[in-house]
Formats: structure tokens, sequence, C-alpha cells
């Protein structure tokens, strides 16, 4: 009897701190922020396979859009196609340019980095064994930090995107090994930060610790499946994420920001080969105005949009300015308020 009058006791106790944790997590009043920082995830390769030029591409964006803070991936796969032959023409003059605009850099260097395929590595490296991937990886970061390290553009440097998260053409994620990556970009510069990034929907934020300075989260409202066709959060409000991030502080001790706020459609095919039909299933002009706002109201800084490399395709290819015109607008709000 006194056993079971314990777990009744302990069963009450849980249900209670449940019941909590959701009021607290889905129930409030957001507010919108005035202020705020907004960024962009800028991709080279992404521009390309949308038909654009890079350079041409990511002047508008500084030009135009007026936006001055990047996260730049450093593609390993671009960055040395062959062993030992490095080409860091692109991404030299992706920083000369930002920086010639008193930008700010997050660079991003790993396996995994940011668009499709996930991984980013050379056709040599999936030849090597396990033990000289790892040292080729090392190296890779090695070189790479040591050549930017003394840009000043450069504020943080991230460490894999995504390495817990399960997904893309990549091997299965190794935590011991993220902690050696990170281990190594610390004894090459240990005067900026050092942040990776997680899902801000599928993840407890919880995997990486005090290993990191900050954890960029991504932020999607409309995806889609194969498996369970479209799915949209219109269950969490904006506040769920900072909230949540101040439920598992006690576990991650390190600052929070967005490091990828959809605003471009998830199609199930390449994007330049999905009609503007099938995009606008998932993203169109009331959607982005309505992500706009929901960013306003996470009262989250800074926040990253991803997409921008669309927003241009759609203003010089497709004959649909809105999307960019929408986003510079509101970029310039946020500037002169």
């Amino acid at each position: 009897m006194f056993k079971k009058k314990n777990l009744i006791r302990a069963l009450m106790i849980l249900g209670v701190g449940i019941l909590f944790i959701f009021c607290y997590l889905f129930i409030g009043r957001s507010t919108i922020s005035e202020e705020g920082t907004y960024g962009v995830t800028f991709s080279a390769p992404y521009a390309e396979q949308l038909g654009l030029n890079p350079q041409t591409t990511l002047t508008a964006i500084l030009d135009n859009l007026g936006v001055r803070r990047f996260r730049i991936p450093a593609y390993w796969s671009l960055l040395e196609p062959r062993l030992d032959h490095w080409n860091f023409q692109s991404l030299d003059r992706q920083i000369d340019l930002i920086e010639s605009r008193k930008g700010e850099i997050i660079l991003e260097l790993g396996i995994k980095s940011p668009r499709w395929p996930e991984c980013w590595t050379p056709e040599w490296w999936n030849n090597l064994d396990r033990q000289k991937q790892k040292e080729r990886t090392l190296l890779y970061i090695d070189t790479v930090m040591t050549r930017y390290r003394d840009r000043r553009s450069i504020i943080a440097w991230q460490i894999e995107n995504e390495p817990h998260f399960n997904y893309g053409n990549c091997p299965k994620p190794d935590l011991s090994f993220f902690k050696e990556e990170v281990k190594r970009a610390r004894s090459i510069d240990s005067t900026r930060p050092i942040t990776t990034t997680d899902s801000g929907e599928l993840s407890l934020w919880m995997t990486f610790g005090k290993t990191i300075d900050a954890l960029g989260v991504s932020t999607y409202r409309v995806v889609q499946s194969p498996i369970i066709g479209q799915w949209r959060y219109w269950f969490l409000p904006p506040y769920f994420y900072q909230r949540k991030a101040t439920l598992v502080k006690a576990f991650r001790p390190n600052e929070l920001y967005v490091s990828e706020f959809q605003m471009e459609p998830w199609t199930l095919k390449p994007i330049e080969e999905a009609s503007l039909e099938e995009q606008m299933k998932t993203f169109d002009l009331d959607q982005m105005q309505s992500n706009l706002l929901y960013a306003e109201r996470m009262n989250i800084d800074p926040i990253d949009f991803w997409g921008v490399e669309w927003w241009y395709w759609m203003k010089e290819k497709k004959d649909h300015p809105e999307f960019w015109e929408t986003m510079k607008t509101f970029l310039d709000d946020k500037r002169s308020s």
C-alpha cells in the first residue's frame, strides 16, 4: 500500500510538472520587438544552381537590401576538390566583398554545411578509412581557419551544421569527433566564439552543452515530406523558442540565436525544377509576411533568414520582385527604427 501511494504521488508530481511545462511553452502573449539584428545565410553554389552569378547576387544583397550580417559556408568539396589542391578564390571574393561594406561573417566549416546534400566532403574523402577521414577533416578546419583568422569581418566560427541532426547524404552523427573539431578550432583561434546549430523544432538543444559558446536553431513554419505531405507548425507560438531556451539553460549554458529562419519554399524536388504553383503551396507572399511578423514576435536576437538567393532569383529570373521588395522594406524599417 505504501509503495502504491508513493507511485501515485510521483505520477501526480510528474503530471503537474508536464502541465506546467506545457503551459509555459504554449500559453502566453507575444509582443513585437521594434529592434533586432537580421542577417542571411548566403550560399554561392545555391545561387549558381539557380542560374545566378554569385558575386552579382551578393553585391545586390549588400547594396540593395543593405544586409550586413552573413553566415557563409566554407564548402570543403569546393575548397579542396583534389587532395592537397586548394582553391580559395570564390570564398576570398565573398569575404572581401562583405568586408569592403563593413559586414560581419559567421564562417561555417565542417563535414556538414548548409544546403543539400548537407554534407560537402570531397569525393576523395569517401575513399579514406575512418581515421584518415578524421585527420583530413581536422586539417581542413586548420587550413581554413588559419587562412581567415586575421579577417576583421569574421565574428564567429560555426563548426558543422546541425551535426546532431541525422539528415541528408551524411555519415552517422559523431558527437565525440565534433568535440575534437571544436577543440581544434579553439586551438587555432581562442579569441572568437565557437557556434554550431540544431533543429529548432525536432531537438531538445541539450546535446552540445558547454562545448560551444552559442547555439543557432532553425525555425521552419511550413515543410513537406514524401511520407506525411505538407506539415505546418501552426501550434508553436513565437515565444516557444525563447521559453524553451530558458528551460534548458541549465544544460545548455550558451547564447541562443536563430541561424536559419525559413523564407523560401520547401519543395520535394530541386526548387528550380518545381513549378511556381508548387512553390507557392509552402511559401507565398502571405506566408512571407506572416513569417516576418512571427520573427518580430520571437524576441530572439539575432535572426538569420534562409532563402535570400531565392528572393533574388524570383526577382531576376521569374519576374516576381515582390519577395525581394518585401524583405527590403522590412529590413529598411528595422534599420530606421
